[in-house]
């Protein structure tokens, strides 16, 4: 199981060499990265950060150690996550190469072949499995994971890097995962923006004739699972 420290697995990812004479040489690099960084001496604990993506409207990043784990996005029905692929996976065929596995409360991502994921951790909440999917495309492991529950407010991806599962409907959700939890959950701002745009996508489902896209809220946005009466379920 990965912990928030290796991530910095990530680090060294693009020092590896484009010159590849076999499929095996084009992934093994990645390995020695990741050896060479989980060798050394563990440095002092630090703490990854969410933060709204520059460009890309209702995105996030996920960044440890100032590096960029993965971008992120959500919306009534699903949680989508963007992961740059190790750069020197083969042209061909290369999704092949890459071993993504989406468990009812767990997410691993990693390179077949090797013992251990890049990212191996618990879901904020349960996950369809069935209705959820990865694709790669230019470069970028996308992965749809569809909510168990419609309309939830996921405050993070996964539970090994923040608080915000802990303290749900006044229950620890993760007792078996909680000594790897790291106060890193994100901001009341940050929840309310998310609040706000699946609140607007769900005015915009129950209302198809009106346009809410500049639509805003007088004080505090409502959870858009339980708000007057629960957000309804299409199929």
């Amino acid at each position: 199981m990965s912990k928030l420290s290796d991530y910095s697995k990530f680090d060294h990812l693009d020092d590896v060499s484009d010159d590849e004479t076999d499929e095996a040489s084009a992934v093994a690099p990645v390995t020695a990265a990741t050896s060479s960084s989980t060798s050394t001496t563990n440095p002092p604990a630090k703490k990854g950060s969410t933060k709204k993506h520059p460009t890309e409207q209702n995105r996030y990043i996920f960044e440890f150690s100032g590096q960029k784990v993965y971008e992120w996005e959500q919306s009534l029905e699903e949680v989508t996550i963007y992961i740059d692929a190790p750069p020197n996976l083969p042209k061909n065929n290369a999704a092949h190469y890459i071993d993504v596995n989406i468990l009812p409360n767990r997410l691993q991502v990693g390179l077949k072949g090797f013992d251990r994921y890049f990212i191996d951790e618990k879901t904020f909440d349960k996950v369809k499995v069935k209705e959820s999917s990865w694709y790669l495309d230019d470069g970028v492991i996308t992965i749809v994971l569809a909510k168990c529950f419609r309309g939830q407010t996921w405050e993070g991806v996964l539970c090994g890097h923040h608080d915000a599962a802990v303290q749900r409907d006044g229950k620890n959700s993760d007792q078996s995962n909680s000594g790897s939890v790291v106060n890193e959950s994100i901001d009341p701002h940050t929840k309310q923006e998310m609040q706000r745009t699946m609140m607007l996508e769900r005015f915009q489902e129950e209302n198809p004739g009106f346009d809410f896209r500049d639509a805003t809220f007088n004080g505090e946005v409502p959870d858009p699972r339980t708000f007057m009466g629960g957000v309804g379920y299409n199929h």
